[in-house]
């Protein structure tokens, strides 16, 4: 309506252009009978009189077409304006319409385009990955040299294809000018070292050492597109790797001093030893199918495109690209980015706790190969699976299971997926209310730009390239599933779970929270910790425990059922009252003995596991590996917890022993005395869980005999079992202070 509006203005407008000019026409004519009919009166009456003019006027015949010339000119130009305008408005609609079709055209043709290569690049890489994959499987077999060197050579060869194929792809996006990046929230050491890692072994090969050095300001965690930068890094490593024979090779990366608010501008360099480049060789460096020379590329192999679109990407990310380089004596490649600070850390979802077990899921892939590995990996889970290949099929399998017990939790979607694609089926099973509570995953083996923030708002959980690892599954699995309870809005600011926030969650939640209140257990945790490689923060009660898992993120929590201020099981009901994912921290309980009411309010609280003290090195070795615990040092085995067979425990140990258990022992007296049941039950539950590390059986029986009649309320009747338990204690006394001197 306002272009017709516009183009009615536009008219107006040409019309009273075109009637301005005819006015100027009538002017012109009008000035032209006057100075007629002044010639004629002078040459009849050799003078310009009115007599003159009045027998001019009627005498001559030709004066009165003169005089009808004004009006004639009038008329035209009005006309004439009325045509200009008409035919001006058909040849503007004519050229429009011609104009829009084109633009349909060659919108059409940049879509076919686009979609034949993102299929095409679908089609491609799917048996490429087949290859390097049952390449990789064949060398993990019994193969002689000669046939471990052929398999060698083909995956070699697979991996250069794959390599070509991709920067052919993005070149061509590049041209068409439809390069595109994702905004994620990624951790920027972890994207680096691990692009270094990639190419780590190729660098041993030649006898190079790689280095890379962050500094300390850089920040962990962006928002920008990991891949991309990934992309850039890998390929100015390789070609390090490639032009340098002798010496050392350092990436680093660097914080910018002038960042905009709110964004990081990084510097990243790539310094190396090779053969450098000669000034003249430096100004054909990143353009399209050029390198330095055509004996370097002889030499060397490439289709000199690397460069050229790490420039482009670099510039797509606001930044340049550039080398410092003298032939001879090495290159400097740098380039700068920029990235966005994100307004709040994105709560991972903690995974540990999710069951998989029993887990309904569906595979839609319409490649079977992939399909079948995918169901197989998924049924050794524990998972109960069922599979399709086609989009249709996938939904009115969705569909008819929802009304059934079979209703599916999650669905495992191929991107490229025959007859209803799986952006499309997702469409569709979000947009039912009996199906929008299934877990959505994407999968993808040529993975687009701007695929991850489009399909976050579709309602899909998961991102993830194929195929997945086989140590990413089972996390990927818990992640996504884990976003079940969030409302949907929280699921979106969290973001997609791809393969970045599976690495990010993995360094957060590695941290270990013990909450016990005895120093010789917390003394005895660290030295087992100590001696497995790993360390712990401590919390001394209830209330400490819930502060540090309300402010940090842990992989694992150890807590005690028995603490001084509340119970181990307020403290827990505390921590799983938390918003977002702390709320799921893996918890288990390390008791010396739980009642069978504690252990039911325990996993009604869904605690993960229960550990007996005195714990076994070896449980606590197996324990701290199932939840993914980073180790500080290089882990050992565990050692055996048998002590009988060792030498003297430990003086400091011994000494924190008997200053608390006097301590205990006086207190536990007055709870006797005062008949004060639960501090009688706490103190005496933690003596025996403190002496069973010394081997002191009646101490330990004792002091389990008094938790006892303390829990049923028989403290009347305690005298005798407290008596028994000083005369324990004071024989154990003696026993380890002889040791001791």
């Amino acid at each position: 309506m306002d272009q017709r509006n516009l183009r009615t203005e536009d008219l107006l407008l040409l019309r009273e252009r075109a009637s301005i000019y005819a006015v100027y026409g009538v002017y012109i004519a009008s000035i032209s009978v006057v100075i007629a009919t002044l010639l004629v009166s002078y040459v009849m009456a050799d003078a310009i009189t009115i007599e003159g003019i009045m027998l001019a006027q009627t005498s001559n015949i030709a004066l009165w077409t003169v005089d009808a010339m004004p009006f004639v000119f009038a008329m035209w130009g009005q006309y004439a304006s009325y045509r200009m305008a008409r035919e001006a408005n058909e040849f503007v609609q004519t050229k429009t319409q011609s104009l829009r079709e084109a633009l349909t055209k060659a919108d059409f043709t940049s879509k076919a385009k686009s979609d034949f290569f993102a299929k095409m690049s679908h089609e491609l890489r799917t048996p490429i990955n087949g290859i390097i994959g049952m390449s990789d499987l064949v060398l993990e077999t019994k193969l002689t040299k000669e046939q471990h060197r052929h398999i060698d050579i083909i995956k070699s060869s697979a991996s250069g294809l794959l390599t070509l194929i991709n920067d052919l792809l993005d070149f061509s996006k590049i041209e068409a000018g439809k390069l595109e990046l994702e905004e994620i929230e990624f951790d920027l050491r972890d994207c680096v070292e691990k692009s270094a890692a990639l190419l780590t072994q190729q660098a041993h090969a030649k006898g190079l050492v790689l280095t890379n050095l962050i500094q300390n300001d850089v920040p962990s965690h962006l928002l920008g597109d990991p891949g991309r930068l990934r992309q850039i890094i890998i390929n100015l490593l390789g070609n390090a790797i490639k032009f340098t024979h002798t010496g050392e090779i350092v990436l680093s990366v660097k914080k910018m001093t002038d960042e905009a608010k709110g964004q990081v501008r990084l510097h990243v360099e790539v310094a190396d030893t090779g053969i450098g480049l000669s000034a003249k060789n430096q100004t054909k460096l990143f353009q399209p199918y050029n390198q330095a020379g055509a004996s370097t590329s002889r030499r060397y192999g490439g289709t000199g495109l690397g460069l050229t679109i790490s420039k482009e990407l670099a510039e797509a990310m606001g930044g340049q690209i550039g080398v410092k380089s003298q032939e001879g004596k090495g290159s400097v490649f740098w380039f700068t980015a920029n990235f966005r600070k994100p307004a709040a850390l994105s709560a991972a979802p903690a995974p540990t706790q999710i069951n998989l077990k029993g887990l309904r899921v569906l595979v839609a892939d319409g490649n079977i190969p992939t399909r079948v590995g995918l169901v197989d990996q998924l049924n050794a889970l524990g998972l109960e699976v069922q599979s399709i290949g086609n989009g249709n099929a996938a939904l009115q399998m969705v569909r008819s299971a929802a009304g059934s017990d079979f209703r599916f939790d999650l669905v495992l979607v191929d991107m490229f997926l025959p007859n209803l694609s799986g952006e499309e089926l997702g469409h569709e099973i979000k947009s039912q209310p009996e199906t929008r509570d299934t877990v959505l995953v994407i999968l993808t083996s040529a993975g687009v730009r701007g695929d991850a923030q489009r399909l976050n708002q579709a309602g899909f959980a998961g991102y993830f390239g194929k195929p997945i690892q086989p140590d990413d599954l089972q996390d990927m699995l818990k992640t996504v599933m884990a976003t079940r309870s969030m409302d949907e809005q929280e699921r979106q600011r969290a973001g997609l779970v791809t393969k970045y926030t599976l690495s990010g969650m993995r360094k957060k939640l590695a941290r270990l929270l013990i909450v016990e209140d005895s120093d010789v257990n917390q003394e005895i945790m660290q030295k087992m910790l100590s001696k497995l490689g790993y360390s712990a923060d401590m919390a001394v009660n209830g209330r400490a425990a819930i502060e540090a898992a309300t402010h940090e993120d842990y992989g694992l929590i150890l807590m005690d059922l028995h603490l001084p201020d509340i119970s181990g099981i307020e403290a827990i009901e505390a921590i799983r009252a938390q918003s977002g994912a702390r709320a799921n921290t893996a918890i288990a309980v390390l008791t010396a003995g739980a009642s069978d009411g504690e252990i039911a309010r325990c996993r009604a609280l869904k605690v993960n596991d229960f550990l007996i003290k005195p714990l076994d090195s070896k449980i606590l070795a197996d324990t701290l590996k199932h939840y993914r615990i980073t180790s500080t040092s290089v882990t050992k085995d565990a050692p055996s917890s048998d002590t009988s067979k060792s030498t003297a425990p430990d003086s400091r140990l011994v000494e924190i022993f008997i200053k608390e258990a006097t301590q205990r022992l006086d207190s536990l007296r007055k709870a006797v005395t005062s008949n004060d049941a639960q501090r009688a039950a706490r103190e005496a539950h933690t003596l025996k869980s403190s002496s069973a590390y010394f081997h002191a059986d009646a101490m330990h029986d004792a002091a389990t005999r008094l938790e006892e009649m303390a829990d049923s309320g028989q403290l009347s009747k305690a005298k005798p079992e407290l008596e028994k338990l000083e005369a324990a204690y004071a024989r154990l006394h003696t026993s380890l202070t002889k040791d001791k001197n």
